[in-house]
């Protein structure tokens, strides 16, 4: 089974998340196909916007699991794998637009946040459980969604895990829209065929500008590492935590981790 489809249909090009059966939960391997997937497509002049959607009844569900090396510091498997692959949707000359149906869950919602816009169900899912894993999410990742949604309303989703409907994304600006999910086909690919049908070098101008003011409101690791330096210290040993250890154990026997700080 192909873990990641590209259909192109005129200038719109769809990547699909295609592990139904797992809630689209994200191997390395589908983490790779994406990164190749939104690189080609940034380079094909005959595409003009991309929709990023999952099959099934979920958008993402998060991690793999499965997968131990999720387990490693950033830098490291899995962490580089998602990061190169959310680096790709972000560094992507075309819009990227999320369909997002079910759950749209840690590396689900990170995911989200890189792309240029979104529509979602109403009764969508969103939620970053970072704090009842023990992990700590990539600084980029972070950033982008201050950025996005602000401090406070960050904060309050990687602080208590909790989960953030599809009505609650639109309000605070996590989508762009919700609809009822008899509409969200039709609402996207309405979306979709307006930015196509638009000039692609303003399409492409545009993208570049907003990343611009993204990154004069933002810090740049490549020119300003040493402001994230304590950060990935914290990161780096919560990564090697016996909490991370727990988190993970508890989130596979369906039970409340017990953290004990170290």
């Amino acid at each position: 089974m192909t873990l990641v489809r590209v259909d192109r249909d005129g200038r719109v090009a769809t990547v699909t998340l295609n592990r139904p059966d797992q809630r689209n939960a994200i191997s390395i391997a589908m983490l790779e196909a994406m990164t190749k997937a939104f690189g080609e497509l940034g380079r094909d002049p005959e595409i003009r916007v991309i929709v990023l959607a999952g099959e099934g009844e979920h958008f993402c569900a998060g991690a793999d699991f499965s997968d131990l090396t999720i387990m490693q510091p950033p830098g490291q498997g899995y962490a580089a794998s998602f990061e190169h692959a959310v680096g790709a949707i972000a560094a992507c000359p075309l819009p990227v637009l999320a369909k997002v149906q079910g759950a749209a869950l840690g590396a689900g919602c990170q995911i989200v946040v890189a792309c240029d816009l979104a529509v979602a169900e109403e009764d969508a899912r969103f939620g970053i459980p970072a704090a009842r894993l023990g992990l700590v999410i990539n600084f980029e990742n972070i950033q982008r969604l201050v950025l996005q949604v602000g401090p406070k309303r960050a904060g309050e989703i990687m602080y208590t895990g909790r989960i953030v409907s599809g009505l609650e994304a639109a309000q605070w600006g996590l989508v762009n829209q919700a609809v009822p999910r008899a509409a969200l086909e039709a609402r996207v690919a309405e979306m979709a065929r307006d930015i196509a049908s638009g000039a692609p070098l303003t399409a492409r101008a545009s993208k570049h500008g907003i990343a611009v003011v993204m990154g004069q409101l933002g810090v740049d690791r490549d020119t300003e590492g040493h402001l994230v330096t304590e950060f990935d210290e914290l990161a780096a040993e919560a990564f090697a935590s016996e909490d991370l250890q727990e988190g993970v154990r508890a989130f596979r026997e369906r039970r409340p981790p017990k953290f004990e700080g170290r």
